[in-house]
């Protein structure tokens, strides 16, 4: 989100615009980190996926090897497997989660800087806005004058 006045030359927000530059500097690497983050959640999510789709697929041997004349020997390898598969879901639904938190953790930050950028944005447009305003009443009190005095003038003129 560009940030309102940041063309603005004026000397009376030049500090404020240092600021909202940083804020949006800000602003953009905290949404790369969330984003990035996001990509690893989703990335630890599909990897999670892949290796219960292989456990379920390894139970169901299970019961093939089971109901057949399988041997105890590929019936120990097969619940080896099953095991190293568990473990590895574990350890990868460990890490999901906190790349779920990594990820939230990054949403948040992310939130506060874009809050903190539309705050200075706002107050440059306020500031703005008030300096229009105050060069509207110039501009009425000079019209008011000038017109003051050609009144002035004229009644002058007629009452001589």
């Amino acid at each position: 989100m560009p940030y309102a006045g940041s063309k603005s030359g004026r000397r009376e927000d030049l500090g404020l615009n240092a600021v909202a530059r940083v804020r949006e500097v800000a602003e953009q690497r905290s949404l790369l980190q969330m984003q990035r983050a996001l990509t690893d959640r989703d990335d630890c999510r599909r990897e999670l996926d892949r290796l219960e789709l292989q456990l379920s697929s390894a139970a169901s041997l299970e019961a093939d090897i089971l109901g057949s004349t399988g041997s105890p020997g590929a019936l120990l390898t097969l619940r080896m497997t099953l095991g190293q598969l568990a473990e590895s879901s574990r350890l990868v639904r460990d890490e999901l989660h906190s790349a779920q938190g990594a990820a939230d953790a990054a949403r948040g930050r992310w939130e506060q800087d874009k809050a903190e950028l539309a705050a200075v944005a706002q107050l440059l447009e306020r500031r703005t806005a008030e300096r229009r305003r105050e060069a509207r009443r110039a501009e009425d009190r000079q019209t008011d004058e000038t017109a003051a005095q050609g009144w002035l003038r004229r009644t002058d003129g007629g009452h001589r």
